[in-house]
Order: structure tokens, then C-alpha cells, then sequence
């Protein structure tokens, strides 16, 4: 009795395996016809290129750069009154009572630490105006990417840089197009 148990169990078993032998065989000619099908163009977009080159990079590091010369001609007004409160000070100091030096002295000390935090801030303020036109400039970018990837059969579009892409020919470098599509896109919102 215990061999017929065994033996329907050995008979169960060969059955399992071969109904699943049979699934993994169909389903890998199933996925195999799928993958033909796929779209196998590949092409790749240098994003600091494009985000540079284009019509509203331009702009907004022009935009940028007035900021910053701005910002800069503050700064250097600022400079100016420390080093001319410092003059004051080191040619003033020996004349003044004591009291009042040490005044001065912290006075001058404080007005350079508020300097110096305005740099920091300014400088931070810098770095993130930066980054959020980048970030505006990268998804719009993006979006022309993934409209010219559907409509071109592209299978993937990968980033130069950032994707670990060690070598591809120039003839798969699509940013020079992107670059020419996302103009004349920015061009038609201006208007």
C-alpha cells in the first residue's frame, strides 16, 4: 500500500513538472514575440547641454547673471562700510575713551558678522535660484524627450552624464534635436 502511495505521488509529481515545464515554455514564446515587437532604437541627450544651449537656459542664466551683479554691488557697499568703519576705528581708537572704543569695537564686530552671514545667505539664496530655473528648464525638456521618444519608436533615451554611459556613437546624440524642438516649444509659449 505504502508503494502505491509513493508511486501516485512520483506519477502527481511528473505530472506538476511537466504542466509546468509546458507554462514556462509557452510563456517564454509569448515573451520572446513581445520583445521582437518592441521599438529598438536608442539615442542619448547631454541634459547640461541642452538645458545650457537652449533658448530659456540662456535666458535664465541671463537672468541669473543680472541678479548676482546686483547682488554683488550690494555686497560690495556693504565691504565698503566695514572697511571704512575698520579706518575709523584703528585711527580714532587711541583718541577715544575707553568705553566708547570697546563700544565701537563690538559694534564693528557685529556689523561683520551680519556681513558675513549675508554672504552665506546670499550665497545659498544663489545656489537655489539656480537649481529651481535647472530643475523648470530639465522637466520641460523631459517632456519634449518622451513626445519625441514615442513618436519616434525609441525604445530608451538615456542621460550622457548622469546614466553611467560609458560610449555611444554620435549618430545616437539626439540632443541637438531635442535642443531645436524645446526652442520652438518655449518660442510658441512666449508668445
Amino acid at each position: 500500500m505504502e508503494r502505491q502511495v509513493l508511486d501516485v505521488r512520483k506519477k502527481l509529481c511528473l505530472v506538476v513538472i511537466l504542466i509546468l515545464t509546458i507554462g514556462l515554455g509557452m510563456t517564454l514564446a509569448t515573451t520572446s514575440s513581445v520583445w521582437a515587437q518592441l521599438p529598438t532604437k536608442l539615442g542619448y541627450v547631454d541634459m547640461e547641454k541642452a538645458v545650457n544651449e537652449s533658448k530659456a537656459g540662456k535666458e535664465a542664466r541671463d537672468k541669473f547673471l543680472k541678479y548676482m551683479k546686483k547682488k554683488r554691488a550690494e555686497s560690495e557697499k556693504k565691504k565698503k562700510e566695514l572697511t571704512s568703519m575698520k579706518q575709523i576705528l584703528e585711527k580714532q581708537g587711541a583718541l577715544l575713551a575707553e568705553d566708547v572704543r570697546v563700544e565701537k569695537e563690538r559694534e564693528y564686530q557685529k556689523k561683520v558678522r551680519e556681513y558675513q552671514l549675508y554672504l552665506k545667505n546670499l550665497r545659498d539664496d544663489a545656489r537655489t535660484k539656480e537649481m529651481e530655473m535647472s530643475k523648470k528648464i530639465i522637466r520641460e525638456i523631459q517632456k519634449v524627450i518622451f513626445s519625441y521618444a514615442k513618436k519616434g519608436g525609441y525604445a530608451m533615451i538615456f542621460e550622457k552624464s548622469r546614466s553611467g554611459l560609458l560610449y555611444a556613437p554620435d549618430s545616437l546624440d539626439l540632443t541637438d534635436t531635442i535642443i531645436k524642438i524645446y526652442d520652438q516649444e518655449y518660442s510658441k509659449k512666449k508668445k
